[in-house]
């Protein structure tokens, strides 16, 4: 995004406007600068295969964290980390009946420790009976959040969850079928600038990858400008870092 505002920063004045006739391959918004216009297409690459397994995982972290308030909401934000045994691509299934199991253990160790939470900043460790969660979980780890900071993690009243996020892999082929599909779902389109955006937390760091298959894809296109943005789609508005690049420059 940075990019675009220098140019326009250029510009004396400049303002958007949205199309109301926006179908099929028509421009999303205007970009008016000193009475000029441009036309702008907005689009989002999101890597499917991997959506599923992360909104498989986000619905267990919510569900967790309802529970674990249920029976204590804690009055400081806390990441809780939740460390499962498996090396599979996907969470292994698992039973309301051990959700419920691991919340209650979770909530108990937070109204424990809620004062050693409130004054110092440093992680508290426990381990899982393995004979009762087996595969679902061996340990979890509390983690207190101070109040002008935002988790990353899932979750809602003061409680977060992450279920290691990061043992979900991305392949290259999921990486260029998304790509394929934003090229050919705009490619040709009626505008003279394509924004395609992401969310930063379902790319786990392969933005560089995703950045040069669309570099390879658009190297030869109808649009004028084509720009890559990502960010935290989670963070709230204000607290946003957005990056953009250019990707046909």
């Amino acid at each position: 995004m940075s990019i675009i505002l220098d140019k326009l920063k250029k510009e004396r004045f400049f303002f958007f406007s949205a199309n109301e006739n926006d179908e099929n391959k028509n421009p999303d918004i205007f970009i008016h600068i000193d009475g000029k216009i441009q036309s702008a297409q907005i689009t989002q690459i999101v890597l499917n295969e991997y959506l599923k397994k992360f909104n498989q995982t986000k619905k267990l972290c919510e569900k967790i964290s309802n529970l674990i308030v249920d029976i204590y909401k804690p009055p400081i934000k806390i990441n809780v980390q939740i460390y499962p045994p498996w090396e599979t691509e996907e969470p292994l299934k698992s039973s309301g009946k051990i959700h419920k199991q691991a919340a209650r253990i979770i909530a108990n160790s937070i109204s424990q420790n809620i004062e050693k939470l409130k004054s110092e900043n440093k992680f508290l460790n426990f381990d899982f009976d393995k004979k009762v969660f087996g595969n679902f979980a061996d340990s979890f780890n509390l983690l207190p959040i101070p109040n002008v900071n935002q988790s990353n993690y899932f979750g809602d009243n003061n409680v977060y969850i992450d279920y290691e996020f990061d043992d979900i892999n991305i392949t290259q082929e999921d990486i260029e079928n998304s790509v394929n599909k934003v090229f050919n779902d705009k490619e040709g389109g009626n505008s003279d600038i394509l924004l395609i955006w992401g969310d930063q937390n379902h790319f786990m760091n392969t933005e560089p990858l995703i950045f040069e298959k669309l570099k390879e894809k658009f190297k030869e296109t109808s649009f004028k400008s084509v720009y890559f943005l990502y960010f935290q789609n989670i963070v709230e508005l204000e607290n946003r870092k957005i990056f953009c690049s250019e990707v046909n420059e």
